[in-house]
């Protein structure tokens, strides 16, 4: 009886330290997109900005701040933008670890998405 409580509980501690391994990746890349996507979104997004401008689109600095703001308030919105802006490429997602990642982001931050899925069950 003894003999499988012990193996109950190295099962148990196996178990918590792989999903502590599996927290720092998601971690790291939550860093990664801060880090290294953001800086080249918000360019991309300035180019945009200015590519833009009309009498009716203004997009002075102003608006481009406001803009920036935006997008990196939540990571789901810069992984969205880059995504959409081609920053991260489909080949980033043949990774099945990449994958796994931007969905879990994409459910956890549902809230925050740019594209926030309009049916509701009430």
């Amino acid at each position: 009886m003894i003999e499988i409580i012990v193996f109950l509980a190295f099962a148990f501690l196996f178990w918590m330290m792989w999903r502590l391994y599996q927290a720092k990746q998601y971690n790291k890349f939550i860093d990664w997109l801060n880090a290294e996507i953001k800086p080249q979104l918000l360019a991309k997004i300035a180019q945009e900005l200015e590519e833009n401008r009309s009498a009716d689109f203004p997009n002075n600095e102003c608006h481009q701040k406001a803009a920036q703001y935006f997008y990196q308030q939540y990571p789901v919105r810069i992984f969205e933008a880059a995504v959409a802006r081609e920053i991260i490429t489909k080949d980033w997602f043949v990774n099945k670890q990449n994958k796994r990642h931007a969905s879990h982001l994409l459910f956890i931050q549902s809230l925050y998405r740019i594209h926030q899925n309009k049916t509701r069950i009430n």
